[in-house]
This record gives C-alpha cells, structure tokens and sequence, in this order.
C-alpha cells in the first residue's frame, strides 16, 4: 500500500543544499530557502496536490504514473511520477539533464525530500505541523 503524504510540512533541517542549488545554476533557491519554507501535500490515492510554499509559491498537481510538465528555475521540464515501495519517486528530465527526487516518511515521521543528478544530490528534512 502506498504511503499517505497528506499534511502540512515544514523545513527544519538540509544538507548540501547550497551546494546543490549552486550546481543546478539556482540564484533565487539560497533567497527562497532563507525564511521557513513550508509544503502542503493533498493526496487522494495517486492523485496530489503539491504546493510550495517559500519566497515563491509553486503549486503542482500529478497522478502517479501519468507524465506531466512542470516549471523548474532552469526551464520546462518532463517529470515522471511512481512509487518505489513507499516512496513517492519523481523521474525529472529537465534542462540540466537527468535528474531524481525521491519523497519518504521517515520512522521519526518527518519527510525526508532527496533530490539528485549525477554529481549532485541535497537532502531536506521537514516536519509535520
């Protein structure tokens, strides 16, 4: 059974994200992520509603399996959506190239967010409100 995300979530902890958002060409990221950046997750079985909240809000919605297009910094990008087990799997391909990012419920129940390219990754911690 795929694991339920509903809920609103806040940042309380990151790694290699200045770095990351350095390598992905992202000036506005380190402004955006300066303040507590908040996501709100609506799920309906595969069907979301993701809307993040930081210096900019950005909403996206998405049933897993089914190819959308979505605005990243670096341009128009094809994501993919699944599951692996019980993470929610987002395969991007998008003008910087190849890139991954993987959503789970840690046992400590925060949000673990880990986004990735070849020589890059970041990992974000966020906390259920």
């Amino acid at each position: 059974m795929a694991t339920n995300f509903t809920g609103n979530w806040k940042l309380v902890e990151s790694e290699n994200l200045e770095a990351y958002l350095k390598a992905m060409d992202n000036d506005t990221g380190k402004t955006a992520m300066t303040g507590t950046p908040r996501c709100e997750i609506q799920q309906d079985g595969d069907n979301f509603r993701i809307k993040i909240i930081a210096l900019k809000t950005t909403e996206i919605n998405f049933k897993v399996g089914e190819q959308f297009e979505g605005e990243l910094q670096q341009g128009k990008a094809k994501i993919t959506p699944s599951w692996d087990d019980s993470k929610l799997r987002f395969d991007i391909d998008s003008p910087k190239g190849k890139q991954i990012q993987e959503r789970e419920i840690l046992p400590d129940g925060r949000l673990r967010v880990v986004s990735s390219f070849p020589t890059m990754y970041c990992v974000l911690r966020m906390m259920y409100l």
